[in-house]
């Protein structure tokens, strides 16, 4: 087997080349800029390249620097995820997944049965925290409606497309194709950080006015699904969580307008836990229902 350079000064290289900075790839691995520095240039030294050059203050990559930073950065990922599954043992094939309530007890909870007979060794297990939105420690993924992007720690996959919001309730709510004499039912704390439509918002954009309708409740996300299929009032969906309702005929559309929105489902997946095996059945199995569902991918 080839002789593998030092992994503390492939960790130094790997941490001054996404700084660009000695001083701060110091700081990160506490320890001195000396130190830093005498960690590349034995590197450098023991393979016969040169990895970087001075540029004004800082440092920048050369050719090979750029194509060692590129190998380094999956490697340094791989070996976390690894050493994680050891300090991890005696979590198994177990899964914790927070996920907005609606979303999973209108579209997820009614598929995942599939999921656990393809899967029987993985415990799933749904946490419902409305205000999540970021991978937190205690979970392995995310799933989040609003608008997501890639950063250092987390990898966003956008989920669904083309979601629209639009009024659904029992049949015998709104008679006639008007919401005139409803009660609309909305979602407490709107305008958090899951971006949710107001009534108000909604209407305005579809040109209707809020004359003839009573305000009802404000109710927690988990509730407003129950509250809307006893027939309790009209709320706003989106096209996934409504998606099972109407095709199953429990709930209908009373008018035909509909506001698009640039919000959807995303999946936000920690980059060091990523490859563990039930994470990524997982994932795939997701897709797969989606696309089953709408006859198409995300």
């Amino acid at each position: 087997m080839t002789d593998l350079p030092s992994l503390n000064a492939l960790r130094a290289f790997d941490s001054v080349a996404r700084l660009r900075s000695v001083t701060a790839a110091a700081a990160e691995l506490s320890v001195t800029p000396s130190a830093v520095s005498r960690q590349i240039s034995n590197l450098e030294e023991e393979i016969g390249i040169a990895l970087l050059k001075r540029e004004g203050r800082g440092v920048c990559l050369t050719a090979d620097g750029r194509r060692l930073e590129s190998g380094l950065a999956d490697a340094f990922t791989q070996i976390t995820s690894a050493v994680e599954r050891l300090r991890q043992p005696s979590r198994g094939d177990r899964l914790r997944i927070i996920i907005p309530p609606m979303f999973a007890s209108a579209w997820l909870l009614p598929r995942l049965d599939r999921f656990r007979a393809s899967k029987p060794e993985t415990d799933v297990i749904l946490i419902d925290k409305d205000e999540q939105t970021e991978v937190a420690s205690a979970a392995d993924l995310v799933i989040a409606w609003g608008r997501f992007e890639d950063n250092a720690e987390t990898i966003a996959e956008q989920l669904t497309k083309q979601e629209e919001m639009f009024p659904i309730c029992r049949q015998h709510v709104c008679p006639g194709g008007s919401l005139t004499g409803a009660t609309l039912l909305d979602r407490e704390a709107v305008g958090n950080a899951w971006s949710w439509t107001e009534w108000t918002a909604f209407l305005a954009a579809v040109g209707r006015d809020d004359s003839g309708v009573v305000e009802g409740p404000r109710l927690a996300a988990g509730l407003l699904l129950d509250v809307t299929r006893q027939g309790k009032g009209v709320r706003l969906a989106n096209t996934t969580v409504a998606h099972d309702d109407i095709a199953a005929g429990r709930l209908v559309r009373p008018i035909v307008e509909s506001m698009a929105t640039d919000d959807s489902y995303w999946l936000l997946t920690s980059r060091t836990k990523r490859n563990r095996p039930e994470i990524a059945a997982f994932r795939g199995w997701l897709l797969d229902e989606l696309a089953a569902c709408f006859g198409h991918g995300p």
